[in-house]
């Protein structure tokens, strides 16, 4: 399964396939507290990570050979904070009874009305439309629902898809550069289930993107990435990380011009100081679907709030 959004209605150039040598990435995994923690993390090259979603291994940033990262030691929570001299410049906590269209589209740039990602090498089975995306209680509702549902494909031909689901982006009222951003959310566990939190490149080019976070399933652990502009695949997966579907959690990514880090419920999860973005983001939530099977597609994505804080002029 491809980790990667690429949100574009043609599909671009086909990816390498021959695994290349990565850079060495000056990379910093964090710790986490968890029971039999693992964090599945390291630098990737784009031909290591096309398998299932269960595929574990990485690349080392010191060599081209796949290899699993060691086991870290558990640690304390941090104080997981934004910076007290930047400010709250985006805030969605989701109050009244319909999605507020002047902060949210229901639909990736190229569709108004009903949309898919079509840069996904075919692994989207959801067509998403406005109606599955509800507000209610100070919460947003993405509901994923199996039932066949009229959509197009990337050239505009009618296609029926088998899953129906909900999607909001922030592309055409906020796009920025830097900051802070947190989610607060309930993730659906069932089959095919894709929730992901991610951001994308505002000037409609892929890559970069960062995944705040993505996760497939029921698994127990969920992916964090970065797909920078020299196409050398940054994350991995985050183990133990908890029942996603219980309770409320906070995916938090802390984005400056040096660094980008990672959170999961108040642990730092990894880290990077290589090929940081440097040009304006939107966000993205979304539950995509990658199974046409009959127990497929259904669910629903709970977000709380979503905030950004960026640095002060």
């Amino acid at each position: 399964m491809y980790t990667e959004h690429r949100p574009y209605p043609q599909a671009p150039p086909p990816r390498r396939r021959r695994q290349r040598k990565p850079q060495r990435a000056e990379v910093v995994l964090a710790t986490v507290l968890a029971a039999g923690v693992v964090i599945a993390a390291g630098v990737m090259a784009w031909g290591s990570f096309k398998g299932a979603p269960n595929e574990s291994s990485v690349v080392n940033s010191s060599t081209s050979n796949t290899a699993a990262l060691p086991v870290v030691a558990p640690a304390d929570k941090v104080a997981v904070a934004p910076p007290s001299t930047w400010k709250l410049t985006f805030n969605s906590d989701f109050s009244g009874s319909t999605l507020d269209t002047d902060a949210w589209a229901p639909c990736f740039w190229w569709g108004l009305n009903g949309c898919t990602n079509f840069g996904n090498n075919g692994e989207d089975k959801e067509w998403y439309l406005p109606s599955q995306v509800k507000v209610s209680g100070g919460v947003l509702q993405l509901v994923a629902k199996h039932e066949r549902t009229a959509g197009t494909t990337a050239s505009g031909k009618p296609e029926t898809y088998s899953c129906r689901s909900g999607m909001v982006t922030t592309q055409p009222s906020f796009n920025f550069e830097y900051g802070y951003i947190q989610m607060v959310a309930r993730l659906p566990y069932g089959n095919g289930m894709w929730p992901a939190f991610w951001l994308s490149a505002s000037n409609k080019k892929w890559p970069p993107e960062i995944d705040v976070f993505e996760h497939w399933g029921a698994q127990a652990n969920a992916g964090i990435y970065l797909h920078p502009l020299d196409n050398i695949r940054q994350g991995g997966r985050v183990a133990a990380v908890g029942n996603l579907s219980k309770g409320w959690h906070t995916f938090t990514l802390s984005w400056t011009k040096n660094k980008l880090t990672w959170y999961i419920d108040d642990y730092q999860v990894f880290s990077t100081t290589t090929s940081i973005p440097r040009q304006d983001m939107y966000l993205v939530a979304n539950l995509a679907d990658t199974s046409t099977a009959a127990n497929s597609c259904s669910g629903t994505m709970l977000v709380k709030s979503i905030k950004v804080w960026q640095p002060a002029a």
